[in-house]
């Protein structure tokens, strides 16, 4: 699995993950290629992410590939569907070495043998993001096919809108036995076929919740405690050990990860994992990353007063449905306003109306008058640290020479912002 060039498309999300590690459905876009082969498995990821990555994916090699002597290559940006898999399958059967391209010519997938692993082992050492130029001159050695039913994940808002059709293909990767396995509440009320749940033994659902299944399945993980009144209508995915609130509202085409808290209203959106949106609020048609707390009130703009096509970072999604984009680390205070198709960057802290995208490590607080600051790093782990100690968790050194890494990274970013280094005060 490797990144190219274009993970740059799906920044800021992709500052503390490499981009095959964005969710889709249940679980990320690596889980459901793991799912499909049984090889071992070598990551190749900017050279930053090396460290955290080995964390995560312990069994997977990193930027190092052994003494492999064939490989099979695959964008990290590839849409998992069953059909691409196939074709790649189909391809490897037949073919020795070959590159498999989407109609755009973007590399999808290679195959090379022994001849080019060791050109191949000296690009990953100097520059991982090198690997999709070096498959690009090897198309005059190799076979070259191009196809229509290969997908890349290209924006940021392709998340988004695959995530209803994901939700229903995990449904039917990881669902053998669907069903309600746990002891609900009498007053607990059901819609659609119980063929289309799948809730787990360990759930704690109580009374007056409505869970609809009638326009697509609804799976409930392990741990999961859901409290009355509250509704939840797939498709969807509630991850496991999270809490759905009283008057939450989880609507369709929603995937809440591992370890939230969600008391207010979600529709189409993905909640990576550790998201507190304990209180009442808005999360539509929007990507919210690890660790983030949405105060009171938060709400996500997800269509214009003109019903007009939305621009992300200055680019047309063609869609009039954009809600926003927030990395890890951020924290929203009380009441706060997010305008359609805003970016928001790692660690920020936001305040009252955001109009616009907000650049990593940035206190944002313009509609009140107050400016734009620059957070302080070690506010930013000190922050993190406590944020951690509350699931029970300690950063990692890794986590946090990440975080630092990120703050240098993205410096430029702040200054051609006009963020303002300096004390923020609240009068």
């Amino acid at each position: 699995m490797f990144e190219d060039y274009k993970y740059e498309n799906l920044l800021p999300l992709t500052y503390v993950k490499p981009v095959f590690e964005l969710k889709l459905g249940f679980d990320s876009i690596l889980d459901k290629l793991l799912s499909y082969f049984s090889y071992p498995v070598v990551l190749v990821v900017r050279d930053y992410l090396v460290k955290v990555e080995l964390e995560r994916r312990s069994h997977c090699q990193v930027n190092s590939l052994g003494d492999a002597d064939e490989l099979l290559l695959v964008n990290g940006r590839l849409i998992p569907r069953g059909s691409s898999i196939n074709l790649i399958a189909e391809l490897m059967g037949k073919h020795d070495s070959f590159i498999l391209t989407d109609v755009n010519g973007d590399v999808a997938a290679a195959k090379i043998g022994s001849e080019h692993v060791s050109g191949l082992r000296s690009v990953v050492e100097e520059n991982p993001l090198g690997l999709r130029d070096f498959l690009i001159k090897l198309k005059s050695d190799l076979e070259v096919f191009e196809s229509r039913d290969i997908d890349l994940i290209g924006y940021l808002w392709d998340l988004v809108d695959l995530n209803s059709e994901f939700l229903r293909l995990d449904f039917k990767r990881k669902v053998g036995s669907p069903g309600i396995y746990c002891s609900i509440d009498s007053r607990t009320v059901i819609y659609g076929s119980y063929g289309d749940m799948y809730i787990s033994s360990n759930v704690e659902i109580e009374g007056n919740v409505n869970i609809d299944a009638r326009r697509g399945p609804v799976y409930i993980d392990d741990g999961v405690t859901v409290y009355g009144p509250a509704r939840i209508e797939g498709p969807c995915y509630i991850g496991r050990d999270s809490l759905i609130l009283s008057g939450a509202r989880i609507r369709g085409g929603s995937s809440i990860g591992e370890v939230c808290r969600v008391g207010g209203e979600v529709e189409e959106s993905i909640l990576y994992g550790y998201v507190n949106m304990y209180h009442e609020g808005f999360i539509g048609h929007s990507y919210i990353s690890e660790w983030v707390n949405l105060g009171a009130l938060t709400v996500t703009s997800d269509l214009k007063n003109t019903y007009g096509i939305v621009k992300v970072k200055g680019v047309s999604s063609g869609r009039i449905k954009v809600g926003c984009f927030m990395a890890d680390h951020v924290k929203t205070a009380i009441g706060c306003r997010i305008w359609t198709g805003k970016c928001i960057g790692v660690a920020s802290h936001l305040y009252g109306v955001v109009y616009e995208d907000v650049p990593s490590f940035t206190i944002y607080a313009k509609s009140i008058g107050l400016g734009a600051y620059e957070l302080k790093l070690e506010s930013a782990i000190e922050t993190m640290k406590r944020v951690y100690s509350r699931r029970g968790r300690v950063p990692s050194e890794c986590e946090i020479e990440l975080i630092r890494k990120i703050f240098e990274l993205t410096e430029r970013e702040r200054a051609d912002a006009g963020v303002v280094k300096g004390e923020f005060r609240v009068p």
